[in-house]
């Protein structure tokens, strides 16, 4: 795609930012759709985010950002407004300008219900294991199947602050979701470690569980399939890898960033 004077800019900030898959895929989707916007990764320390924003709202021509690691909630603190999801959460990644006002959403838990959609596997209703629940990932995952009706959940966290704010959540937000501390056979699993990153890390579940699950779901992206993802597979178990919900979330997040 050609970049000119005209183009508008959607960057995507970090620390570090080197390892993204966003840009790519989100400028052939721009221009697969006719418009006239450009993703490029900024590398943006912590000590400089405050000043990012600033320049964000006086930019002509950044219409927003998408945010990742270790931003997202120096971004909700940042922000002018925010929808209900990112207000439960206490974290934005995805940010859209208007004249100046920063209005941020948290779009990680939506994408990976779009994924889940695509399976066919019913969310409401069913039973789920996240394991890594407290964490980034995880939390918006959890959040938004509970919005989607689910209708039991195991939050596997092995931090404790982190597992305590999940279980708030839940408890504050979503008091009619049944939470358990013991796995279910056939729940819809989702590994939201980083588990799976290396070749050498141990799977996120057993074997036994992955093999009867539901669905078998992943939010590691990498360029060749995670073992989780290639025993659910070979067990037909019906399956949602990182890049899958990674397609996903170009959806949402251009949904949220066009209004």
């Amino acid at each position: 795609m050609a970049i000119t004077g005209t183009t508008q800019i959607f960057p995507i900030i970090g620390s570090p930012v080197s390892g993204v898959f966003s840009p790519p895929a989100f400028n052939l989707l721009f221009q697969d759709r006719g418009l006239d916007i450009a993703m490029i990764p900024m590398e943006i320390p912590v000590s400089a985010i405050s000043m990012f924003w600033n320049l964000l709202r006086s930019s002509g021509n950044m219409i927003g950002c998408s945010v990742t690691y270790p931003h997202k909630q120096a971004a909700f603190a940042a922000m002018d407004d925010c929808t209900q999801r990112a207000a439960r959460l206490g974290a934005v990644n995805t940010v859209r300008c208007e004249n100046g006002r920063l209005i941020g959403d948290a779009t990680d838990g939506l994408a990976m219900c779009a994924a889940i959609d695509a399976t066919g596997i019913p969310i409401n209703g069913s039973v789920a294991h996240i394991l890594g629940a407290g964490g980034g990932s995880g939390i918006a995952i959890v959040d938004a199947l509970c919005e989607r009706g689910i209708d039991e959940m195991v939050l596997d966290e092995t931090d404790p602050a982190r597992a305590a704010a999940v279980q708030n959540l839940v408890a504050q937000f979503w008091p009619d979701v049944r939470v358990s501390g013991v796995a279910k056979p056939s729940a819809i699993l989702v590994n939201a470690t980083t588990l799976g990153k290396s070749c050498a890390d141990a799977l996120p579940f057993c074997k036994k569980d992955i093999k009867s699950a539901a669905l078998v779901c992943d939010v590691i992206t990498r360029k060749t399939p995670t073992q989780l993802w290639e025993i659910g597979k070979s067990g037909e178990v019906p399956t949602v890898s990182g890049h899958q919900m990674g397609q996903c979330q170009l959806d949402v997040q251009l949904d949220f960033l066009l209004g």
